[in-house]
C-alpha cells in the first residue's frame, strides 16, 4: 500500500501490520522528527538506486532514489527501509533554471522483497493517482 504523509501514523501502521500489509509511505512536516530524522541519515555515502529521466507538461524531470536499510534510529515503527527522493525539473523554455526537491518516504518491505525500480514505480504511481484525485 502506498499513502501520503496524512497517513504516516503509528496507528494506521500497526492496524496495516495486523493485517499482513506492507507499506511505503511519504514523511513530511506532519512527522518533524522522523523527517529530520531522514533528512540525517548519510545520504551523501549512498549511491543512486534508481534514476530516471520524465517529459511531460512542458518540463523534464529527473529522479534518482536512494535507498538505506534502518534497523535504529529511525523511531517509526516496523521501518525497514528509508528512502530519499530527489527530483531535479527544468521547465523547456527555460533550460538553464532548474529547481530541485527532496522528499523522503519509508517502508516496511525488506531489500528482498522490493526492487529500486519497483520502490520508485510504487511511488511514482501513488503521485501520479494523488494528481488525478485532486484534478
Amino acid at each position: 500500500m502506498t499513502a501520503d504523509a496524512l497517513h504516516c501514523q503509528r496507528d494506521h501502521v500497526a492496524y496495516l501490520a495486523e493485517r499482513g500489509a506492507h507499506w511505503i509511505l511519504t514523511v513530511k512536516g506532519n512527522q518533524p522528527r522522523l523527517r529530520a530524522q531522514l533528512a540525517a541519515l548519510p545520504w551523501r555515502a549512498v549511491a543512486d538506486a534508481d534514476r530516471g529521466t520524465y517529459r511531460g507538461h512542458g518540463r523534464r524531470e529527473i529522479r534518482t532514489l536512494k535507498i538505506l536499510s534502518v534497523s535504529t534510529g529511525i523511531d517509526f515503527p516496523n521501518a525497514t527501509q528509508a528512502i530519499q527522493i530527489r527530483r531535479r525539473r527544468r521547465r523547456l523554455d527555460q533550460p538553464k533554471r532548474f529547481t530541485t526537491a527532496t522528499v523522503y518516504a519509508i517502508t516496511d518491505l525488506l531489500v528482498h522483497q522490493a526492487k529500486p525500480a519497483q520502490l520508485a514505480a510504487w511511488i511514482r504511481g501513488h503521485w501520479s493517482i494523488e494528481n488525478k484525485v485532486h484534478w
